[in-house]
């Protein structure tokens, strides 16, 4: 059986584009969690990709517990 990792990680949502990211950043907390729930980004119009927040690959589902690539556990999708 294959080992669990103890690392726990998030999966984010980010824009391909550099100058969108950092316009997301400057938002303020409120619309940068209103920004999760987004599924286009606002400022390009390009759709958003979820990566893991530990090791920065892109995944195809946020309902995944574990990332398939650096094996870190996910908090609980309620919590996102």
């Amino acid at each position: 059986m294959s080992e669990k990792h103890s690392q726990n990680s998030s999966i984010e949502k980010i824009c391909h584009d550099s100058d969108c990211a950092e316009k997301i950043g400057h938002l303020k907390v409120e619309q940068q969690n209103l920004f999760k729930t987004f599924t286009y980004c606002p400022y390009c119009a390009e759709e958003l990709m979820l990566v893991c927040q530990s090791c920065r690959e892109q995944l195809n589902s946020s309902e995944f517990k574990y990332c398939p690539w650096c094996g870190a556990k996910f908090d609980d999708p309620l919590d996102r």
